[in-house]
């Protein structure tokens, strides 16, 4: 399309913000390898040409989660630095740009990379680390607050990356914590931690709630106070796959 345009003066099929997210669209769901790195490609040269007054290719919102959700569902052992460097420019691009605006899905995206990361034991650490540094972010935040998803993929960060228990423990006691402070344990939370734990931890963070059941026996929701619930809500307003790309959809 750029070689029609600029070649062969074909002016109106200049490539615009719309076609570069159907580009963006396309590569997150077609299971390419190297969809993620294109993907940032795409984003790149959009930033280079807006910055360079072409307002056609202005970046939007949805053009950076389109890139998150590629480098999340990427089989490359440093996707997680990889989405928080995206992360990262869309936070930058949103103080000049009023159509980024950033919310909690994108730090779960972010997240969410980091559970599924596979390869050495640094890539796994590392993707440890960005996951806990994201939720960090994301707690000191003022404008966004994680929500109960937000809780249960860190949880799985913790459990699936096979990380020794003296580093993800702590963290898995801390983040729970938080959750029940917030109210936001669901069966998703509760599922994670039972995953990610070993059963003296569990017994601990759940305490009587525990009924004394082994750690491979699950803990329904209605068995816990309502105070570790309170702020709950369907997870079909935290579903992922919707419009969350819109700006002010937080």
């Amino acid at each position: 399309m750029h070689d029609l345009h600029d070649d062969h003066g074909v002016s109106k099929l200049a490539p615009n913000t719309f076609v570069m997210n159907a580009l963006l669209n396309c590569w997150s769901k077609c299971g390419d390898p190297n969809a993620g790195v294109r993907a940032e490609e795409i984003v790149l040269q959009c930033e280079k040409e807006y910055k360079n007054g072409n307002h056609e290719m202005r970046p939007n919102t949805r053009m950076y989660g389109l890139v998150l959700s590629c480098w999340s569902k990427s089989s490359s052992g440093d996707k997680a630095i990889r989405a928080k460097n995206i992360l990262e420019r869309m936070e930058n691009a949103s103080n000049t740009n009023e159509n980024v605006l950033s919310n909690v899905h994108c730090y779960n995206a972010v997240i969410n990379a980091a559970a599924f990361t596979e390869g050495t034991f640094d890539e796994r650490t590392q993707a440890f680390h960005v996951a806990t540094d994201t939720l960090n972010t994301l707690f000191q935040s003022k404008t966004i607050e994680p929500i109960s998803s937000t809780f249960g993929t860190y949880l799985k960060v913790c459990g699936k990356l096979s990380l020794p228990n003296n580093l993800v423990q702590p963290h898995i006691g801390r983040t729970f914590e938080q959750c029940k402070t917030m109210g936001l344990v669901n069966d998703f939370v509760l599922t994670q931690v039972r995953f990610s734990t070993h059963p003296d931890q569990y017994n601990k963070l759940l305490g009587k709630h525990s009924n004394g059941k082994r750690i491979n026996e699950r803990v329904d929701v209605k068995e816990i106070p309502s105070s570790w619930k309170r702020n709950v809500v369907d997870r079909t307003h935290e579903d992922e796959r919707g419009d969350w790309w819109k700006p002010g959809h937080n």
